[in-house]
């Protein structure tokens, strides 16, 4: 298991443990709160470490060795659910490429059987340079 893996799933225990209202920034918590639409600044403290469970558990579906027809499931539940959630709780996940990229993920599951060796950073830049090829044609 890598340690990026092993670091995913310990990380919402460390944040159950540690993570206090006071740990966030007063402007940070309300823009958070806001987006979930909660009433109180604890709900967001749980949403925090609903967020990092869920990351753990799609970061544990993507580095699958092998995947059946139930894992490919998985994968596209547990990304589904992460694109909900990531740009509740932190607005700067909105437009980064990962969310796009994860978009790909089952697909790149379902054709090469495996997403341990995949880099769709590469595939979605070649993308752009041919895009961009055809629009000065």
């Amino acid at each position: 298991m890598s340690d990026l893996l092993r670091l995913a799933m310990i990380m919402p225990f460390l944040l159950n443990r540690f993570l206090k209202e006071s740990s966030l920034k007063n402007n940070e918590a309300a823009t958070i709160r806001q987006r979930i639409d909660v009433a109180r600044i604890s709900l967001v403290l749980k949403a925090i470490i609903s967020c990092w469970v869920q990351v753990a558990k799609t970061m544990k579906a993507v580095f699958n060795k092998e995947f059946t027809l139930d894992s490919y499931e998985e994968l596209q539940l547990c990304l589904k659910e992460e694109f909900l959630i990531l740009p509740k709780v932190f607005a700067s996940f909105v437009n980064l490429p990962n969310i796009h990229i994860n978009m790909h993920l089952l697909m790149h599951a379902k054709t090469f059987g495996t997403l341990v060796n995949s880099q769709v950073g590469i595939k979605e830049m070649v993308y752009r340079i041919f895009k961009g090829m055809q629009m000065e044609v």
